[in-house]
């Protein structure tokens, strides 16, 4: 298995490919490719962590409660632009050659993700309406054989397992993601109880229509 660790500098934006490490701990392939010792790449991030659900809300661009339709798996490329700013543009100061080594690497060595499209039945905070649909992009997935997991992610599944959803927006048509993959991904059970999906996340999210309550009075302050 591989090992790679990411640093998490917001909701999931990654810091630069270049500073990714890389390493083999030369144990045997779990994953179900061509048998080579990457057949599952264990990836550890660093996220933003929260001390109470109420802050995670506060820092929230939306909140919404809903069930998977579809998902996707692609890469994560690294955005660029044509200035000269290093803070925007990673490729800045390097030659057209070194431009091109350093996609080629990007593209053998990817960030994957899981993009995944949920059907709103319920919005508790943010812009968006019910029956809209969003996308929600967390670290891993399968991809060309690969099997990419991150250590704290929990993937979104289908089947009609409701969920309630803490997203912050990256702008323009980019996916939403989770503030925190543990603290702001809960599921929405018998009798409307709202639960994380694992021990990182908060306990005392009470009943959905609880929440809401709680959700709007933050967004209000």
């Amino acid at each position: 298995m591989a090992n790679r660790n990411l640093l998490v500098t917001g909701a999931a934006a990654l810091a630069a490919f270049g500073v990714v490490g890389c390493s083999s701990d030369g144990g045997p392939a779990n994953g179900t490719g061509a048998g080579s010792s990457a057949d599952v790449v264990a990836y550890h991030a660093d996220y933003p962590a929260y001390d109470s659900l109420d802050a995670v809300i506060g820092e929230s661009d939306l909140v919404v409660r809903g069930t998977v339709v579809g998902s996707r798996v692609e890469p994560l490329l690294p955005e660029t632009s044509a200035g000269g700013d290093p803070a925007t543009n990673p490729q800045a100061g390097l030659s057209p050659k070194e431009i091109a080594k350093a996609e080629a690497e990007s593209a053998a060595d990817p960030v994957v993700v899981t993009v995944s499209t949920v059907k709103v039945s319920q919005v508790l905070a943010g812009d968006a309406a019910v029956g809209d649909t969003v996308e929600v992009s967390q670290l891993g997935g399968t991809y060309k054989g690969v099997t990419y997991k991150e250590r704290d992610t929990t993937a979104l599944a289908g089947g009609g397992t409701e969920y309630v959803l803490m997203l912050a927006d990256n702008g323009g048509a980019n996916p939403y993601d989770l503030l925190n993959p543990e603290q702001a991904l809960y599921t929405v059970g018998s009798g409307g109880a709202v639960k994380a999906v694992s021990g990182g996340g908060f306990d005392n999210a009470g009943r959905i229509s609880q929440l809401a309550d709680r959700t709007q009075r933050i967004s209000a302050r």
